[in-house]
């Protein structure tokens, strides 16, 4: 899939003004920046739609549904807190406003299909004439380095680490969808699974429930996790991937 490069460019821009527009500074409360931020989104994914059906496309349209299956175990990585929590014995408080709660969920849905058709249909798909590997990694790296973005926000050496190891667990985040948007062509199916990681690795425990889990236990947690999905990452681009390069793309 070729798009214009004006059409492509102008995404980014708006995309890069909407995720580091310094919302933070506004003299409001914390419910009417998240406002703010879900307004923002929201005309953006309006541009999306924009794009879709100037270009008709169609995103529910999988390349084969049976392909999806192949990465059902990466859903591991989507629970690697939880299993940090488990092992750690943490204790679960519910604490959590109905309505704050009801917009982080818009937030985030909004935040991961905006993600998902810049990084995986916009990038990835327009690489038409790079080999699988190389537009898996071009994909994963931009997709990382645009967490970069959430540098605007931070005030401490702590909220620098954060953002940094934010970085890296990104760039293993997004070799995985790309993987997954290689061999499916299924923009759906990256959502899904993109969204699933975000509610349970971050909705769940952080605006749902409090959740008290040891750096130690969950750094190491999140590193097996890791390694596992890695493992299983290669195993695919070695006996599949590797042995179908070429282009799923209509």
């Amino acid at each position: 899939m070729k798009f214009r490069f004006i059409d492509l460019l102008l995404f980014v821009l708006l995309f890069v003004f909407v995720n580091a527009f310094p919302v933070d500074l506004l003299p409001i409360s914390a419910l009417g920046q998240l406002v703010i931020r879900i307004s923002l989104r929201f005309v953006l994914v309006l541009y999306d739609i924009y794009i879709l059906w100037r270009y008709r496309i169609n995103i529910f349209k999988f390349a084969n549904y049976k392909r999806v299956a192949l990465f059902l175990p990466f859903l591991l990585i989507c629970f690697s807190n939880l299993i940090a929590a488990g092992i750690a014995g943490s204790q679960f408080v519910l604490n959590y406003s109905p309505v704050y709660l009801s917009l982080i969920i818009v937030y985030y849905i909004l935040g991961v299909f905006l993600e998902e058709m810049l990084f995986r249909l916009f990038i990835q798909s327009s690489l038409i004439m790079a080999s699988s590997i190389k537009r898996i990694l071009a994909s994963a790296a931009i997709f990382a380095l645009f967490h970069l973005l959430n540098m605007v926000n931070i005030s401490s050496v702590d909220a620098l680490v954060s953002v940094l190891l934010q970085v890296v667990y990104a760039f293993g985040l997004g070799l995985l969808l790309a993987m997954v948007f290689e061999y499916t062509y299924s923009l759906p199916a990256c959502i899904v699974f993109h969204m699933l990681f975000n509610f349970f690795n971050l909705i769940l425990i952080e605006n749902i429930f409090v959740v008290e889990i040891p750096a130690l236990v969950y750094y190491l947690t999140a590193i097996v996790c890791g390694v596992v999905a890695g493992v299983y990452a290669l195993l695919i681009y070695i006996f599949v991937l590797r042995r179908n390069d070429r282009y799923f793309r209509e």
